[in-house]
Order: C-alpha cells, then structure tokens, then sequence
C-alpha cells in the first residue's frame, strides 16, 4: 500500500481508531524506548558499581593481610639478623655452655615473642650448629621436613607456607647473620591459620560471592562463598575456577589482586546473572506499569480528543525527561478519569524507580564504602612494638632497674590506647596515656628532654577523642626535639577549661617550621597516622570549626592546639 493510501485509510478512521493509533505511536513506542533505555543504563550502573565494589573489598582485605604478615616478618627478620643468637649457636663451646646459653638467652627472646604475638605458636631455630635438640626452640638443621621449605629450596627472602587440609601456616627463612658466622641456619615462625586470613572472615554489605586464594605453585590454600542456599550452584571448586577463569564468556566475574607480601593470588568471582538480578524486578514493574497504562488510555479515548491529546502530550514530554535521568518527576493531576489514573500510575511507577535506585543501590555503595574506609583507617601499633622490643632487649642483656616503671608505663599506654574499641574516653584517661608513652620515650631518650604538665583538674572528668595527644606528642619530638641540635629540649602539654570548651596545646621548643610544612602536616596527603588524622577525627566528630591549629617559627619551637566543646560522659 502506498503512502498516499495509507493517509486516507488514517483520514477515514473514525475518532477513537485514530486516537488508538496516535496513543500507540505517540505513547507507547516512546515508553517502550524509554524504558528499554532505562534498563540498560541501570543494568550498567549497577553492574559498574558492583565491580567496584568487589575491587574495593579484594584491594582492602588483601592490603589488611599483607600489614599483618609484614608484621610476622619483621619479627622473623629481628631474629635473624639478631648478633646474639647468631654468636651463641655458631660458638665452639661444651653441651652444658650450650643449654645454658640457650635457656638463658635463646628460650626467653623467643618465648617473649609468642607471648606478645598471641598468633604466633611456634618459634624454631633449624642449625647445623647443633645436634642436639633443645624444646621447641633450637633443633637441628636435619630435621626439617624436605620440599619447598628444606634449606638448599630458600634463598634470602622469607616464604610463607599453607597446608589447608592441616590448617596450618608457617613462614621459613635462612637465618642470615648465622651464615655470616659460618653455619647454616632456617627460622620456622609457625602462625595460627585462621588469623592469616582474618581480614576475609569479616561480614560484607554483600553477598552471594565466592573467594579462592592461591600460592604461588597454584594451591589452594583458602576458600570462601556467601552464596545462598538457593545458589549454591554457583559455587566454584579449584578445578573448575581455573577452567572458568581461562575463558572469555564464562558467566563469572573474576577479580584478582596479587598479595605484595606472599606472591598469593587472591580472587572473587561472582556469577554476572547474581550482579543484574536486582534490576529484574524494576523491569517487571516498568513493563506491568506499561502494559496498566496501554490499558487505561484506550479505553479512555472515547473521551474528546482535544482533552485527551493535551494530556497526552504532557505525560511524554515528562516520560523523555525521564530518560535523561529524572526518576522522580510527577505529573500534577486532580482527575479521576482513565487518563488521570494513566497519569497516576506513571507517577506511582517514577517515584518506586526513584526510591529503589536511592535506597537499594545507593545506600547499600555508600555502607559499603563507609566499611571499607573504616577497615583501612586501623591503626598499626607500631610504637607498641618497638616498646616491647626495647623492654624485652633490656631485660635479657642486663639487669636494669626501670624496667618496672618502663613495663608498667607501657601497660597503661596500651590499656587507654585500645580503650575496648571505643573512640571515647574520659580526658583524665587520655592523660594517663599521654604520660605513660612520655616516660617510655624519656627512657628511650636518656631523659635529654624535659616535660612540663599544665592540666586543670576540672576538665578530667569530661569526654575526648581516644588518640588525640600522642601523635601530636610523637611529631614535636621527632620532628622538633630529636634534630635539635643546641640546648636542652623541653615540651610542654597545657589543658584548661575555657568557658563551655576545652583547650589543649602541646608546644615544643624544637627545630619550628615553616607555614607551607605546617599546612602539609594537615592536609590528607600528609604520610602516616599522625597530626593530619587527629585534624580529621577533630571535624567529624565536633565540626569544621574545632580544627587543630599549628602555630610555628623555624629555630622557635611548633605549638599545636586543640579547642573542642565540654562532654560530659553518658
């Protein structure tokens, strides 16, 4: 039929057959557009927020394992490059100087680091410096077990082993300072399987995913999956991930990330028909709304067309902007009519897209996010451990009577440092650890500084942030006192109670800075925990405006202040 025939039949329609025809082409074909749209835009968004999702939860938790292991490895390094161990096992002495020497320097250095590192459950120096096994601590080289870990497989770095039917983790090492001496020897740090992968048992915001790490020989040595029930065919075993993993179309997403630490391979996989499922119902709801609306405006347009038409008009030029983005637009209507309940349904349908985007996939990023920014704002305790270090050297290599003073100061910076895992304490605790980590760093320093207290009694018993005193103590004595260079050093730690506010200033009489380094030491790409992160802490938790202040002359000293409003406690 030709186009001019086609006018004609049009023309010669009667009113609701041409009003059935201008619905379908004027409405629904644009809505069936627009939602097609729709989907694939929301089907892309949701699948690009996933990815990252699951990125940001492999990039986290790998990074949280690798802190942990480096930890163990700085243990496993102290030990062997430790002089001590290394002169007494390689010494030409009798079998009773040996077990003397053993028991008295080797049993406890070792002992201690198990008893500090609750984790670690095995500490065993293999040598062929001796024959003689002596408890869990020294044994001979021979009888260590053969394979990846025997000591002609090692070179100088340290490997870490899995056994997952055992459930056992271990990392094997040569002992280097040992071989400077002229004998052979291999550090065996045995460490609880399950705290290895601590990071990974921590709950998600989702779900329905599945984990396999592997070693550096292919093994897998830890498996995980949170799918449901009702999907647990999806769940991979070893052989079948890395056949999937190979392929192009396999209707999985594989993210990995490899560990710095340990060579390992760590994977998530989730299948692509889990990470688009939540759409499926916005579709069925689009489309039923569709196929009400079809409904509704044919059978109401016996009505006259011109009513009919002005309305019409109004509904697609709101359902085009919808397609731009606006999920929440309605149009205004106090009709009751077919066409009323058209634009109701329309309205009813924008706003339960609106809501479902915001709720379910906003919310849901934004908690997620939140999670993972807490999990990497943890705080390594370094100064914990070079404490216990220190303690530890001085009670084995000499007799030294502030040992007491020094463990006992240590206690209490650990007990209010923690803090049970709250971010709240009261300012006299906060006291109590910023003297304590202060008379650990006299020791440390052979007192070649002063410090002076200035705090009101009144302001002890109300509420502060955990943490907020000592990074700002740990930079003015190491970058203002330690490089001094003329003079005694001196720091002083002022609280007072200012109208409804508490002010603290800790001042220092070091080396001073400039404002461009003082502005730095404030800004978020200042390294470390330090200064920049108590600012943070301050603004989140009091406002913008009780953001800490550096105040600081090069060659005068730095005083830094903090004024934040008086909290009782609840």
């Amino acid at each position: 039929m030709n186009k001019g025939g086609l006018k004609k039949r049009f023309r010669d329609m009667r009113l609701t057959g041409k009003m059935v025809v201008i619905y379908l082409l004027a409405g629904l074909v644009p809505v069936m557009i627009i939602l097609g749209i729709t989907y694939m835009e929301m089907k892309k968004i949701l699948w690009d927020r996933e990815t990252t999702i699951l990125k940001s939860y492999v990039s986290q938790t790998t990074d949280s394992m690798d802190n942990e292991l480096e930890i163990y490895n700085n243990l496993s390094k102290y030990i062997s490059y430790n002089q001590s161990i290394a002169k007494i096992l390689s010494a030409d002495q009798s079998a009773y100087q040996n077990y003397e020497q053993f028991s008295t320097v080797i049993d406890p250095l070792l002992a201690s680091i198990m008893y500090f590192h609750e984790d670690v459950n095995q500490v065993t120096i293999y040598t062929d410096a001796s024959d003689v096994k002596h408890g869990s601590t020294v044994a001979p080289l021979k009888d260590l077990a053969d394979g990846t870990h025997a000591y002609d497989d090692l070179d100088n770095n340290i490997h870490w082993h899995i056994d997952l039917e055992s459930r056992t983790a271990f990392s094997v090492s040569r002992m280097a300072m040992l071989e400077q001496k002229g004998a052979k020897g291999v550090l065996y740090v045995g460490v609880d399987y399950d705290s290895v992968f601590q990071p990974f048992y921590t709950e998600t915001m989702f779900d329905n995913y599945g984990l396999i790490i592997e070693d550096e020989y292919g093994h897998m040595i830890f498996n995980k999956n949170t799918f449901a029930d009702e999907q647990s065919a999806y769940e991979l075993d070893v052989d079948k991930f890395d056949v999937l993993r190979e392929m192009e179309n396999s209707g999985y997403q594989f993210i990995d990330k490899t560990s710095k630490a340990t060579g390992w391979n760590i994977c998530v996989y989730k299948p692509n028909r889990l990470i688009i499922s939540s759409v499926r119902p916005i579709l069925i709801i689009a489309v039923a709304a569709l196929l009400v609306s079809m409904l509704a405006g044919i059978l109401c347009i016996n009505m006259v067309s011109e009513f009919i038409t002005k309305r019409i008009k109004n509904l697609q030029k709101t359902m085009k902007a919808t397609e731009t983005g606006n999920l929440g637009m309605v149009i205004e209507n106090d009709s009751t009519d077919e066409i009323g309940d058209l634009i109701n349904g329309y309205n009813s349908m924008s706003k339960r897209l609106d809501e479902t985007v915001n709720e379910v996939y906003q919310s849901k990023i934004k908690e997620k996010e939140y999670e993972m920014r807490a999990l990497q704002a943890q705080i390594n305790p370094h100064f914990l451990y070079n404490s216990l270090s220190m303690i530890n050297w001085k009670a084995l290599e000499a007799e030294q009577e502030d040992i007491s003073r020094i463990t006992l100061s240590l206690s209490t910076f650990y007990r209010t440092a923690l803090n049970k895992g709250k971010n709240i304490l009261l300012v006299k605790d906060e006291i109590a650890n910023i003297k304590s980590y202060l008379d650990i760093q006299l020791a440390m320093h052979d007192n070649s500084f002063d410090v002076v207290y200035d705090i009101d009694d009144s302001i002890l018993k109300y509420e502060t942030l955990n943490l907020i005193l000592q990074p700002l103590l740990e930079n003015a004595i190491g970058h203002g006192i330690d490089v001094k260079t003329d003079g005694r050093g001196e720091i002083r730690i002022e609280g007072k109670e200012n109208g409804d506010f508490i002010d603290f200033t800790v001042s220092d009489n070091g080396v001073g800075m400039t404002k461009t380094q003082a502005a730095l030491i404030l800004s978020k790409s200042s390294n470390g925990y330090g200064v920049s992160n108590v600012n943070e802490r301050i603004k989140l938790y009091y406002g913008e405006k009780y953001a800490v202040k550096i105040e600081s002359t090069p060659g005068a000293g730095t005083k830094v202040m903090l004024h934040f409003p008086k909290r009782v406690e609840n």
